[in-house]
């Protein structure tokens, strides 16, 4: 999901809870987002972060297959509120796209996945200061110079 979906879903639920406490406040009887131009490519880029993460775990043996799960997937993708989640993923971008934060290189060991991970990162208009959104060329053009056919 992207990070704006997570914030309009945390938005929304908050509201209902204070809702359910405040008979007052009137809640929407739906969410009411709509998803920006590149809101389902942001969201491609956090799945394909996700599978590269699984993939380096799966590739560990033993403790430091348990602590990586521990210490990175769990942290990031496990068992999260639509809350919790948010809050990772914005940790996860600012920390993963700064180009001077050392940790993402713990997530992301192999270096062309940590590559594609930085460049896709850029590619998020929340993160490069910009309001455009995503393009799907971008998306593609960022693909074809990492994944391979081989």
């Amino acid at each position: 999901m992207s990070i704006p979906l997570l914030t309009a879903l945390e938005e929304y639920y908050s509201l209902v809870d204070k809702a359910t406490k405040n008979p007052a406040i009137v809640t929407p009887s739906e969410l009411d987002f709509v998803p920006g131009a590149g809101d389902d490519l942001e969201s491609m880029i956090w799945a394909l972060t996700y599978t590269i993460m699984l993939h380096h775990q799966e590739s560990l043996q033993g403790s430091d297959k348990a602590d990586y799960k521990r210490d990175v997937i769990d942290m990031f993708y496990g068992s999260l509120s639509y809350s919790g989640l948010a809050l990772m993923r914005r940790n996860m971008a600012y920390e993963g796209f700064n180009p001077l934060a050392n940790a993402p290189k713990r997530w992301i060991p192999d270096t062309t996945q940590f590559k594609w991970f930085r460049r896709a990162g850029r590619l998020m208009p929340s993160f490069d200061g910009s309001i455009k959104a995503i393009t799907f060329d971008a998306f593609d053009a960022l693909c074809d110079e990492f994944i391979t056919d081989e």
